[in-house]
């Protein structure tokens, strides 16, 4: 019987990579949300053994488009969205230089082209089920920690992701992105595809992009690529 991580895959092309193409995923059941295709049935399985404890486990996002990235990175360099300090509190981007606003943004929103969101093996999740009526999701730390409303789900997904093939590469905040306890990663598609993204294609495809701050993320592009996309936890 295969299990989750004997999976053999083609790997991700550059394309794919970067989201600029979709060949690599296909639609979950019920909702215009995307996975790799290899991972629908790891996180289906997820799925059901979450109901079976009593959640639902519900996708706030998966596949990004490098399009999709690219709207949300200009619209909060432009200040049309908040950007958020490490206690998730919005800071004043009217004081901020080009280069300090490229690195508060990478806190929480990783640059276009280099999201793990566009390989489709990234799922943001939570349990809309136990939020009050008139709350809105944040997705922060703290709905996830002791006394959040998630933080039950949160407990039960840190003893059974790994079954199904899943990890949390931002289950630590290792001085990169901030600590994302609801971002599950399917580690069989995930770990190689943190290998194949190079600098130089990280470079490339910002050097081509229509991207606010691109003259600071350049000139920062080597301690971006070490500090934010590749200081990730291991698999436990």
């Amino acid at each position: 019987m295969t299990t989750p991580l004997s999976i053999t895959t083609p790997p991700l092309t550059g394309l794919e990579l970067t989201g600029q193409v979709q060949s690599h995923v296909i639609e979950l059941p019920s909702q215009p949300k995307f996975i790799h295709q290899q991972a629908l049935s790891a996180f289906k399985q997820l799925q059901a053994r979450a109901e079976q404890a009593g959640f639902n486990l519900d996708v706030v996002s998966s596949f990004r488009s490098f399009e999709q990235q690219l709207h949300i990175w200009n619209n909060k360099f432009s200040g049309l969205r908040p950007i958020l300090d490490h206690d998730s509190q919005p800071l004043d981007p009217a004081i901020l230089s080009e280069e300090q606003k490229v690195f508060a943004i990478l806190r929480w929103s990783m640059l276009p082209g280099a999201s793990r969101h566009h390989w489709g093996t990234e799922i943001d999740v939570c349990d809309y089920s136990a939020l009050p009526e008139d709350y809105q999701l944040q997705l922060i730390p703290q709905e996830y920690d002791e006394g959040g409303y998630l933080a039950a789900l949160s407990a039960w997904l840190d003893n059974n992701i790994a079954d199904c093939g899943f990890y949390r590469p931002y289950r630590q905040d290792l001085g990169g992105v901030s600590r994302e306890p609801w971002h599950l990663s399917y580690q069989p598609i995930a770990e190689p595809a943190q290998h194949a993204f190079t600098l130089a294609l990280i470079t490339d495809t910002i050097s081509n992009a229509d991207i606010q701050g691109k003259t600071a993320i350049l000139a920062n592009i080597e301690q971006i690529y070490t500090q934010y996309i590749c200081n990730v936890a291991a698999p436990d």
